[in-house]
């Protein structure tokens, strides 16, 4: 038994499509719909709490931090 891999035989042989082939036709879709109206009042309040609220999420986290650190640094 020999320990050379078998040799490549090449790509399989491409066999043509038959002569009255042709490509399936795509139907086509109609216009997109309309999207519906926006508040962009309400949408903009929503931001500016939201903003709010991560403003002062992160104010409170800061100074729990800080006091974290000198109940820390006091200890030792």
């Amino acid at each position: 038994m020999s320990d050379e891999p078998p040799a490549y035989a090449g790509p399989p042989v491409n066999v043509p499509p038959p002569p009255g082939w042709r490509v399936e036709a795509v139907a086509l879709t109609g216009p997109p719909r309309r999207l519906p109206p926006q508040d962009h009042a309400a949408i903009d309040a929503a931001e500016q709490r939201a903003r709010l609220v991560t403003q002062w999420l992160t104010l409170v986290s800061v100074a729990l931090m800080f006091a974290v650190l000198i109940i820390g640094l006091v200890e030792f």
